[in-house]
């Protein structure tokens, strides 16, 4: 299968939107309980762009296959060489065609350009394709919270990844914001 991972725009808000709500009313990928608007993940774009990655995969017909996108870990300074991922691969995306894997790879390259250190990711702890994903990706486990959350009637679990893209030099450079950052993005996988 043929794709391309470009920058994200405001104009893919409409199918960012429509990728993750289809996630929203099941149990086992999100704790979201509500779809924030297409208004609002257009902004979310434009504000992540200003600070981190946010890319899109996207076949030759121009249908969106999924995204990837940064955001920070924690609010207290001493974490800004950290990144919390978020990777959703659109239900209609064909599976195990490297989809998620190229959109990882030119995630974590820019990330590690910029200076940061290290990604983290949130999975609730039923999404084992996410989890497999991760660990694959060579991602470790670092904690694993039972009952983190309650949705749909049921209590589920989280489980944090986590994966070095840097060294851990004793005075590291600031990390650098994506946008100055910004070399060539849109090449093919």
């Amino acid at each position: 299968m043929n794709f391309v991972i470009r920058v994200a725009t405001k104009d893919d808000a409409k199918d960012v939107h429509d990728i993750y709500g289809a996630y929203v009313d099941g149990e086992h990928v999100t704790f979201t309980e509500i779809n924030p608007s297409i208004e609002e993940y257009a902004e979310k774009i434009e504000h992540t762009l200003k600070k981190y990655p946010f890319y899109i995969a996207e076949d030759d017909n121009h249908n969106v296959l999924g995204y990837v996108y940064g955001s920070p870990l924690r609010p207290h300074d001493a974490y800004r060489w950290n990144v919390e991922s978020t990777i959703v691969l659109s239900p209609d995306a064909p599976r195990r065609a490297g989809i998620a894997t190229a959109l990882y790879e030119k995630f974590e390259e820019s990330l590690a350009a910029l200076g940061y250190r290290y990604i983290y990711a949130v999975i609730v702890d039923t999404n084992e394709a996410s989890i497999a994903l991760h660990d694959s990706l060579g991602y470790q486990e670092v904690g694993h919270f039972h009952n983190a959350g309650f949705k749909m009637g049921k209590w589920k679990g989280i489980v944090w990844m986590a994966k070095s893209i840097g060294d851990e030099e004793e005075s590291p450079e600031e990390p650098k914001p994506y946008i100055h950052g910004l070399i060539d993005m849109n090449k093919r996988p």
